[in-house]
């Protein structure tokens, strides 16, 4: 079974975006089915897959149930209502609310453990996550968006957190890609991302999990969502 691959999948969802922009494809428009464009565009299935995702989370796109993906009015990325896949299951603020909680916590217990060697790999995610950043390339820069967060809830210590991030990767994911409809605030999740981890490097749980409350609070507000009107 073929693999998605990140650059690849990034190239998709510009390309789309172009043939949006261009006006190849309209809104409200149908897209072609998957076999035709994947073969129109050159890539493979679970490329556009992934590419198709990306764009519905962050409302280029949107998917009707036996009808197909259509191009969504104001497709520029710029609206404020996204897809959410996980809606029988859970809203977007309970999902950002249970993040508030256990990965503040997680935060805390990281910057009273975190070895040396736990700190190289989480500064290479974050030099890894600015340059994905700069490029905008939401793909890549997402999925370590989503690898910061699991490799914290690793290196709490608490099995617990880790195996329930882990099994619920797909929703947490999700919760990351919400915010990349905001092109003009991208860097700030990097910003966000660096106090957090100046925290963890100072030893200091207080501020840990403090910046990673702010962080939460402030990835849901990117998305509309308001969960609470300062950091507890």
């Amino acid at each position: 079974m073929d693999r998605p691959t990140p650059a690849v999948s990034q190239t998709t969802v510009t390309r789309i975006q172009d043939m949006i922009r261009k006006g190849e494809l309209c809104p409200g428009e149908v897209l072609p089915p998957q076999r035709e464009l994947s073969e129109r565009l050159n890539v493979s299935r679970s490329s556009l897959r992934e590419a198709l995702s990306v764009l519905e989370t962050i409302g280029v796109l949107r998917t009707e149930p036996r009808r197909g993906t259509f191009v969504a009015n104001g497709s520029d990325g710029n609206t404020d209502v996204q897809a959410w896949r996980f809606g029988q299951r859970y809203s977007p603020p309970e999902v950002y609310q249970f993040r508030f909680v256990v990965e503040g916590y997680a935060a805390r217990l990281t910057a009273l453990r975190a070895s040396p060697r736990d700190l190289t790999a989480l500064n290479r995610n974050l030099e890894k996550f600015k340059e994905a950043v700069r490029k905008e390339d939401l793909v890549v820069s997402s999925r370590l968006d989503f690898e910061f967060h699991s490799r914290i809830m690793r290196v709490s210590g608490n099995r617990m957190f880790a195996a329930v991030h882990a099994s619920y990767g797909a929703v947490m994911l999700e919760s990351q890609k919400l915010p990349l409809n905001r092109r003009e605030r991208l860097w700030e999740p990097v910003t966000e991302h660096e106090n957090i981890l100046q925290a963890i490097e100072k030893q200091d749980p207080d501020g840990a999990v403090y910046f990673m409350h702010v962080h939460i609070l402030r990835a849901a507000n990117r998305v509309g969502i308001e969960l609470a009107d300062k950091v507890a």
